[in-house]
């Protein structure tokens, strides 16, 4: 077995606190196992942006360093742990691992990932290399924002709906008693009545199209999306492909029969969605609407983006 250490940021919030419980289990067969570790806690928001990014900057940037950067809590702390480590350039970029006890867990679904942490965390302490999967890049004009996504990066309904869910203060208790997705279920029948359609462009190489009435905006990375939503299929973290789908506001008894179609994974031929691929698009949206990272709010704003990919190493065996 490869001997490496692992760069611990836990984040004790993730699963509205199961993390927190869960740490002296994980803890007791990290050690059983015998694998060596520092432990660093994420404290508040973006502080794993800051934990990975100085990590990054006092590892010497050689081959063959044996340092695993591990993410224990959910998307929103394996997207500031990567996002961290991608702030500080290298020539030989530090592996990242994930544990995921978060609430929606999206990227493991997405990457084949044990959902149960103990299975996952045998992917993790057994895997022997590191394997470069992609991830998305992104650069927001407007605001001057850049970095990256494992999951996906959203405009319009879906965010909104995060926004809202986030304000819940059912969804502390909901998420406690695993009943997390009620949260968003409320919370996305109050944004549909109440999110308007917006204008949206796309630019995908030479091809420009404008929507006057989008309503969903989801550029992936791979199929998942709000703790397991299949949005599209077919997509893999390794096709080198971003997969952009704009959903024009349908009627409520539309949205209930695209809802039956989603569920049947035949969505993306209805006439309400369109669907692109392409290794890079540009999106804009002169006006205010909610955005969303691998979950993590972006509030409400214009956007001028462009949207790109880029490879990244990461360090867990799916066949374990």
């Amino acid at each position: 077995m490869v001997s490496v250490q692992f760069y611990i940021i836990l984040n004790e919030h993730a699963g509205s606190g199961r993390a927190k419980v869960l740490w002296p289990e994980i803890k007791q067969q990290l050690d059983d196992a015998q694998v060596s570790y520092q432990l660093a806690i994420s404290e508040y928001a973006n502080h794993a942006i800051l934990l990975s990014e100085q990590f990054a900057k006092q590892l010497p940037d050689e081959p063959h360093q044996n340092w695993v950067v591990l993410a224990v809590g959910g998307d929103g702390t394996l997207h500031e742990a990567i996002n961290g480590l991608t702030k500080q350039p290298r020539t030989y970029p530090i592996p990242v691992a994930y544990l995921p006890i978060g609430s929606g867990n999206d990227f493991a679904r997405g990457a084949g990932m044990a959902l149960k942490w103990q299975d996952a965390l045998k992917q993790v302490v057994q895997c022997t290399h590191a394997t470069d999967y992609d991830i998305g890049s992104y650069d927001e004009t407007i605001k001057q924002e850049r970095g990256v996504f494992t999951n996906n990066l959203g405009i319009g309904f879906d965010a909104a709906i995060i926004s809202q869910a986030n304000q819940s203060k059912a969804k502390v208790w909901l998420n406690k008693h695993h009943m997390g997705k009620l949260s968003y279920l409320a919370s996305a029948l109050d944004v549909y009545y109440n999110q308007t359609g917006f204008t949206l462009t796309v630019h995908v190489g030479n091809q420009r199209d404008i929507y006057p009435n989008a309503f969903l905006v989801t550029t992936t990375n791979h199929p998942y999306f709000g703790g397991g939503v299949g949005i599209v299929p077919d997509a893999t973290i390794d096709d080198h492909q971003l997969h952009l789908v704009v959903i024009e506001k349908p009627n409520f008894f539309k949205l209930m029969w695209l809802a039956l179609r989603l569920a049947f994974k035949r969505h993306l031929t209805s006439k309400a969605v369109h669907y692109y691929q392409a290794s890079s698009v540009h999106l804009t949206v002169p006006a205010i609407e909610y955005g969303q990272l691998d979950g993590e709010e972006m509030g409400g704003r214009f956007f001028d983006v462009y949207v790109g990919l880029k490879q990244y190493p990461f360090w867990f065996d799916t066949t374990i």
